[in-house]
């Protein structure tokens, strides 16, 4: 049997924003996006590393996506000389046709930037700028990690930091109207999130002051906590990535599995947490705490669409073989350029249908509840927990 899943609208709620400067995009910026991590000006000189990019299974899905889309033949150079002649013409409104083509409602973006010296961090952007020239809704999710080192760089005292840090979040979630609070700790120290001591903390302030070292563990743990208990007094989520991401995340220590203290913590239960990326390749992992925890939710994106889409339809299954589908949310992870988010709305419809189709043909779901459970997926989970628009 087959689900259609296409006329349900879809929520992105794990995106980064995209700029003027992609309105023309070469070959090379192309095949840079479509592998983890990207290319260097070094790798990207090496032609084994060009094929590699070219026939990720990432690559070749966006690609023969844009070729249907575009009206042109699946070779790169012909998608790309005709995703540039369309996009020249008006290149918010092509990001517009791209937008209602995939059902796309409105965004979820990540405000973040890399604010330490990283391999791939992403360029600072003006928000308020890219939110009056979509043709959608969005709304901001406030990393944690810049408004850290901005608060240690400009401060004086550990608590003249701790005001500092403090009030960054008070001003996000007032005058900026975030939504959530999202930290990359993943990158920095890993998920095993301790409750050091004050000594601790205090120490690693001193030393990330003097040093902006990246090795802070123990005020990194502090600031994760301290944020999301005041999630709920701030009115947002907290969000977290989990798993795998670019070649700088601490790979030994991104499994969700190391976040059960964290999240078993009472402390932690008041606040709304998202684990981003579904803990992909852990994925099962993730999906037992959105049962478990009643305060824990999984997002689909990253692995939707950087995953083949066989592999992601393997993983959204043992996702939703442990997750209700109330605590499941689709993502995409769509950065630099528009077509990764269109993509992945177009591939995330795909996967939820050859998944949920499983559920119906081994007698989980009948039908009506398997479109049901598409739709909280989509976006009635995002319209429900954070009444958006």
């Amino acid at each position: 049997m087959t689900l259609d899943f296409s006329a349900y609208p879809i929520i992105d709620h794990h995106c980064h924003p995209w700029s003027e400067d992609t309105k023309e995009i070469t070959k090379e910026t192309f095949i840079n996006l479509m592998n983890m991590g990207g290319l260097s000006a070094e790798e990207a000189r090496d032609p084994e590393n060009v094929v590699h990019s070219e026939f990720t299974p990432m690559g070749r899905q966006i690609l023969h996506l844009m070729a249907e889309f575009l009206g042109c033949s699946p070779k790169l150079s012909d998608v790309i000389e005709a995703r540039n002649k369309r996009a020249a013409k008006n290149y918010w409104g092509y990001c517009g046709e791209l937008f209602y083509d995939a059902g796309i409602e409105g965004l979820f973006v990540d405000d973040g930037y890399s604010e330490v010296s990283v391999g791939s961090g992403l360029a600072r952007n003006n928000l308020e700028e890219f939110e009056e020239l979509l043709t959608v809704p969005m709304r901001r999710v406030a990393r944690i990690e810049p408004r850290f080192q901005t608060a240690v760089d400009e401060s004086s005292s550990f608590d003249d930091f701790v005001a500092r840090f403090d009030q960054s979040l008070e001003d996000a979630a007032r005058k900026q109207r975030v939504i959530a609070f999202k930290s990359v700790i993943a990158y920095r120290s890993g998920l095993h999130i301790e409750n050091p001591t004050d000594d601790e903390v205090r120490k690693d302030y001193e030393r990330s002051k003097a040093t902006r070292a990246r090795d802070v563990k123990h005020i990194r743990d502090w600031y994760v906590r301290r944020v999301i208990s005041r999630c709920k007094d701030l009115g947002t989520t907290f969000h977290i990535h989990a798993g795998m991401g670019d070649i700088d995340v601490v790979f030994d220590k991104c499994n969700p599995m190391q976040l059960y203290g964290l999240l078993k913590d009472p402390e932690t239960r008041n606040t709304k947490v998202f684990l981003v990326h579904g803990g992909y390749p852990f994925s099962q992992e993730a999906a037992f705490y959105a049962n478990a925890l009643k305060n824990v939710y999984v997002d689909l994106s990253e692995m939707i669409p950087f995953a083949s889409v066989p592999g992601a339809i393997e993983k959204t299954t043992q996702i939703l073989d442990m997750a209700p589908p109330a605590r499941v949310v689709f993502g995409s992870d769509g950065v630099v350029i528009p077509e990764i988010h269109w993509a992945g709305a177009k591939i995330g419809r795909r996967v939820l249908e050859e998944s949920l189709s499983t559920f119906v043909r081994t007698g989980v779901y009948d039908e009506d509840e398997a479109h049901q459970a598409a739709k909280m997926v989509l976006a009635e989970n995002a319209r429900r927990v954070y009444k958006p628009w």
